[in-house]
């Protein structure tokens, strides 16, 4: 059985003690933009004594305006974000700012991710909405090519409630796929469950335990950043 530990990494040196708890770590990611998120996962060791069964990531944190500075003239992800922020805001009279992050979420992950446009595309109307048939009308409206009865039954499961990840608890499954075509399914399920996650920032009650995605832990920063630009009374 495996167990995560959470501390913050600032100039190399770790500043918060281990703990089960993430709490800490993420209050601390929050107010300090150079605050980088470093886990260590533990297997038969104390975790004081790192052995060759412990394994400690680091999760740089991604700032929001860098991802707009690096990605505005060349990424396809955000050029569709902006496209559907304004389309949305004018097609649907959207009014509220949750769709927003949502899709600044998006884009990035698909960007981290380096999904195909299809699953992008994917990822961006299940974040957003909860009825396969209002997709079903965007992508003939959009005029999207290559969707099959198989994409829009993939769709309508992944809205199906609850629409996030497990809790790990023991030591993680890593599935693995005899098609390409699977595997990105698949990892654009946990993409889509891990915006909802990410999305929680805004009452301080994200699950750090639930996010499958690994690049999902480099955008808590990003996540507090979105509620601040994009708050829900604007």
């Amino acid at each position: 059985m495996t167990t995560k530990y959470y501390s913050i990494l600032e100039d190399n040196q770790l500043i918060l003690p281990w703990s089960k708890d993430y709490e800490a770590a993420q209050k601390k990611i929050q107010g300090d933009e150079k605050a980088e998120l470093a886990t260590l996962t533990k297997s038969g060791f104390n975790v004081d004594t790192l052995g060759s069964n412990n394994e400690i990531t680091v999760y740089t944190q991604d700032l929001l305006e860098d991802f707009m500075d690096r990605q505005k003239n060349s990424s396809y992800y955000l050029d569709s974000a902006f496209f559907l922020i304004d389309d949305f805001e004018k097609r649907l009279k959207f009014n509220d700012a949750e769709y927003l992050r949502k899709l600044y979420l998006c884009a990035a992950l698909a960007q981290k991710n380096a999904v195909t446009q299809k699953i992008s595309w994917m990822i961006n109307l299940a974040a957003v909405f909860d009825d396969i048939d209002k997709i079903k009308d965007l992508v003939s409206i959009y005029e999207l090519k290559g969707w099959s009865d198989f994409d829009y039954k993939f769709m309508e499961t992944l809205l199906e409630n609850p629409m996030e990840g497990p809790t790990w608890d023991k030591r993680r499954v890593t599935l693995h796929f005899s098609s390409i075509r699977y595997q990105q399914y698949f990892e654009m399920a946990q993409i889509v469950q891990d915006i909802h996650e990410l999305l929680n920032m805004t009452s301080g009650k994200i699950d750090l335990d639930k996010l499958q995605n690994e690049h999902s832990l480099e955008l808590l920063h990003m996540s507090f950043q979105l509620i601040k630009f994009f708050p829900d009374n604007n």
